[in-house]
């Protein structure tokens, strides 16, 4: 019957309510899309690295210069190492999240027929996968003798490679990875002689799986030479980085340090947009609540006021204040209910907008029924206290006051 009632009054206030349910239809897809985008930026900024990443400090230059510095890396190395508190020192390329990356596909016949995915490029001297932390899951780390120079074109010289777990799946599912090979021409190919279990790129992008990862075996070479890390105590980062920078330009007075830190100052830098991205959507989101829902309260205030007949009325032919109250929660609920059914055909517009300009991907269909659920309970809740103040109009001051 109340359900009649509520039906029944709602077309006597068209204009009013179509501005709500139009308001509540903008809400709901803007918050259903920028929930999307939040959660995507999160999840990306917490991917796993595969590094011990507290351990980690780095100090990037300038370089030594060209090859006829050579023995100037494997100097400034022999030095950090000596350092107290540092456990492992390499030079390498890139850093995973460093925002430089060397990407190439592999070939997986010698013909060159068959190609495989896009694969980032990762090269460090003696014993960096060690100082990287990372897990060798199956085979083995490189040997000395694996440790060899680049080419004219940056390829490595040593005939090893070792790759991730998930590029060896993808690669040869459901066979040994050990022992298999790749080829970057068809005059170099590497033989994989280990599987580490994660390692990401120095860059990521979209079009590119993160843990597509190649590392090879690199002697300290000045291509090298811009990047050293060292293992150490996390409680030792900020005393062994300051020693180690005022060695590295004692021993080489006309270098230049352009950035130095924690493996987590890489990865604040790296992620930096993407978290201000999604604090400023999380305050957009709470800011369509905010109005929504002080929408909804207003409208709730106006219609209080214009009805205190109609509420006196009912109180005197025996409506409850309950039913009073649940009259009030009824029709913001079939309100809401207008504008979250407008607001899902307005969160797909706006998705397929994003997909087409700036690759979001398609927004996944719970992001709907969540959304709608916040929504119906915002309106009850900003109906509440509306609706609590009509119900408590005595009947008789409600008479008087028409």
């Amino acid at each position: 019957m109340q359900l009649r009632h509520v039906l029944a009054a709602l077309p006597r206030h068209k204009l009013v309510c179509l501005l709500v349910v139009i308001e509540i239809a903008v809400a709901f897809a803007i918050l259903c899309n920028a929930a999307f985008i939040i959660q995507q930026r999160v999840q990306q900024m917490q991917i796993d690295t595969g590094l011990a990443e507290d351990q980690l400090i780095y100090i990037h230059n300038d370089g030594v210069g060209d090859e006829a510095n050579t023995p100037l890396v494997a100097r400034n190395l022999l030095a950090l190492r000596s350092l107290g508190g540092v456990k492992s020192t390499v030079a390498m390329f890139p850093l995973p999240l460093e925002n430089m990356s060397i990407n190439f596909r592999p070939w997986l016949t010698p013909d060159m027929k068959v190609r495989g995915p896009s694969v980032g490029m990762v090269a460090g001297t003696p014993g960096y996968l060690g100082t990287l932390g990372v897990k060798i899951v199956q085979g083995r780390d490189f040997n000395d003798a694996e440790y060899d120079g680049l080419d004219s074109t940056t390829k490595p010289l040593s005939p090893a490679v070792i790759i991730t777990r998930d590029l060896a799946d993808k690669l040869w599912p459901d066979q040994n990875p050990i022992g298999q090979k790749i080829w970057r021409s068809p005059t170099r190919d590497y033989t994989v002689v280990g599987v580490v279990q994660r390692l990401v790129r120095g860059f990521l992008r979209k079009d590119f799986v993160p843990q597509y990862t190649a590392m090879f075996a690199v002697k300290p070479v000045p291509f090298l030479s811009a990047l050293y890390v060292m293992q150490v105590n996390p409680r030792d980062h900020d005393r062994v980085l300051r020693e180690a920078a005022d060695l590295l330009l004692r021993l080489n007075p006309d270098m230049l340090i352009d950035a130095q830190g924690s493996y987590a100052d890489v990865r604040a830098d790296y992620f930096r947009q993407d978290a201000s991205l999604a604090w400023l959507l999380s305050m957009v989101c709470a800011a369509m609540l905010l109005v929504t829902a002080l929408g909804i309260a207003g409208l709730a205030n106006f219609w209080v006021q214009q009805r205190r007949r109609q509420i006196g009325i009912r109180r005197a032919i025996g409506a409850t204040r309950g039913d009073i109250l649940r009259y009030f929660q009824t029709e913001n609920f079939l309100i809401v209910t207008g504008g979250i059914v407008l607001g899902m055909l307005l969160a797909f517009a706006l998705n397929l907008a994003l997909m087409t300009h700036y690759e979001l991907p398609r927004l996944p269909w719970f992001y709907l029924p969540i959304g709608a659920l916040t929504l119906w309970i915002l309106g009850q809740l900003a109906v509440l206290g509306p609706a609590l103040r009509a119900a408590a109009v005595p009947p008789v001051v409600a008479t008087r006051a028409a």
